[in-house]
C-alpha cells in the first residue's frame, strides 16, 4: 500500500515537471526585417529542461553549438531540417548556423543563470574572429545575459 502511495507521488512529480517544460522556437533565416542571415531571436533565455525547436527558412541553414556549459552536450542539426534541442544544463550556449558563420549568423541561448560567463566570454573573443559581416550581433546578444 506504502509503495502504491510512494510511486504515484513519483509519477504525479515526474508528470508536473514535464508539463512545466516549454518549447521555444528559433528561425533560421535568410531574410527578415532584422537583416540578412539571422537566428530570431538572437538572445532567448530558457528555464532548465526547456527544448528550442530550429526551424531553418531553407536547406541551406543549421544550428551548431559553439560553446557550451561544462558538462552539456554540443548539438548540431541537420542542414535544412527542423530540429528540437532539450536544454537541462544551466549556462549560456552560444551557436551558429556552419556556412553563415562569417555573415554573423549566431545566436545565444541562456538557460537559467549564466554560470559559465567566463568560458562565455572567453568563446565569444574567439568566435568574433571569425565573423566578417554583421559583428555587432553577438556582443549585442550577450549584453542582453542577465
Amino acid at each position: 500500500m506504502i509503495n502504491r502511495k510512494i510511486l504515484a507521488v513519483v509519477a504525479l512529480m515526474a508528470c508536473s515537471t514535464a508539463l512545466q517544460a516549454a518549447e521555444h522556437t528559433v528561425k533560421l533565416l535568410t531574410s527578415s526585417a532584422n537583416g540578412m542571415m539571422v537566428m530570431e531571436p538572437g538572445y532567448l533565455k530558457i528555464a532548465s529542461g526547456d527544448s528550442v525547436k530550429f526551424v531553418p527558412s531553407d536547406a541551406s541553414h543549421n544550428a551548431s553549438a559553439y560553446s557550451v556549459p561544462t558538462g552539456a552536450e554540443k548539438f548540431n542539426t541537420p542542414m535544412g531540417k527542423t530540429e528540437t534541442v532539450n536544454f537541462k544544463n544551466e549556462g549560456v550556449y552560444i551557436y551558429n548556423c556552419t556556412p553563415h558563420l562569417a555573415l554573423g549568423m549566431v545566436g545565444v541561448i541562456q538557460v537559467g543563470s549564466a554560470v559559465n560567463i567566463e568560458q562565455t566570454n572567453t568563446a565569444v573573443a574567439q568566435l568574433s574572429t571569425k565573423i566578417m559581416m554583421n559583428k555587432e550581433r553577438l556582443p549585442g546578444y550577450i549584453a542582453q545575459i542577465k
